[in-house]
């Protein structure tokens, strides 16, 4: 018998009987490698998964309601439905590439992914640096983009299918947050719908009070403007989103670190084998 007979069973990676990634019988049998790429690969299903459910969700609102949330018309990228798609769509390839690199152990997908997640981890960062540097900028932009939809775009309902999502969406806010206007139910007041009148959409109306939109009873509106309401909301749970920040910048490192160790441990064990 020859040295070259206990190939298998020394101590090299591959996949005999050795210290292998966890593909062989020995001591690699399950390895750390095989906990990282069971629990990535569950991941990435998961991932995969909710990026159909969002891609659905928007698909669905531009079938069904149209532009429903563009409250803002020259904002109608930052719309609801397509904030959704792109987001779906976005998640479903990131998603792909991180399932196939890990069950097919390719570098190449697996470094994809890498890139797509640090990416999307750095443009967050970015966003939100410029977002926290501009805000009053930005709040200065919305609210008159939101200003300029209620005083010329908006019209009342079926009067106009055109402009439909615009007045659904501001019905919808209205009504959920029991709100009127941008600022308060004087931004109704006069606007091209109405020209001579000061008037506002029945989602104005507190209750169950019934034509309070055209008697001019100020005290029957909701006093709180939109825009305020959800800075107060954003504000009141404001440790929600801060959690929910968290949690996402966390899965976020974790996918990165996981891929990265896999591809790691794959191209050790190419070159070992080379």
């Amino acid at each position: 018998m020859g040295l070259g007979d206990g190939r298998g069973l020394g101590l090299g990676r591959g996949h005999g009987y050795g210290y292998g990634r966890g593909l062989g019988q020995g001591r690699g049998a399950f390895s750390g490698y095989s906990c990282v790429k069971i629990v990535f690969f569950g991941f990435n299903v998961i991932f995969w998964l909710l990026g159909c459910a969002v891609l659905g969700i928007g698909i669905w609102l531009q079938v069904v309601k149209g532009q429903y949330a563009s409250l803002a018309p020259s904002l109608n990228f930052l719309s609801a439905t397509v904030i959704c798609i792109a987001a779906g769509v976005l998640i479903l390839i990131i998603g792909f590439f991180g399932c196939c690199g890990a069950i097919m152990e390719n570098q190449c997908m697996l470094l994809t992914y890498f890139i797509f997640v640090i990416i999307i981890f750095l443009l967050e960062i970015v966003v939100s640096v410029l977002a926290f540097v501009y805000r009053n900028e930005i709040e200065h932009t919305v609210k008159k983009e939101l200003l300029d939809g209620i005083r010329t775009k908006w019209l009342p309902p079926n009067v106009d299918k055109s402009e439909e999502g615009l007045t659904e969406g501001w019905a919808y806010v209205q009504q959920t947050m029991h709100c009127c206007g941008v600022n308060n139910f004087t931004d109704w007041y006069k606007i091209s719908a109405w020209p001579d009148s000061d008037s506002v959409p029945p989602e104005c109306c507190k209750g169950n009070v019934s034509n309070c939109d055209t008697t001019a009873r100020p005290e029957q509106y909701y006093p709180n403007g939109c825009l305020n309401s959800v800075k107060e909301i954003l504000m009141v749970n404001l440790y929600i989103v801060g959690i929910t920040c968290i949690c996402i910048i966390l899965i976020q490192i974790l996918g990165m670190t996981a891929a990265m160790v896999m591809f790691c441990c794959l191209r050790g064990d190419k070159y070992y084998d080379e």
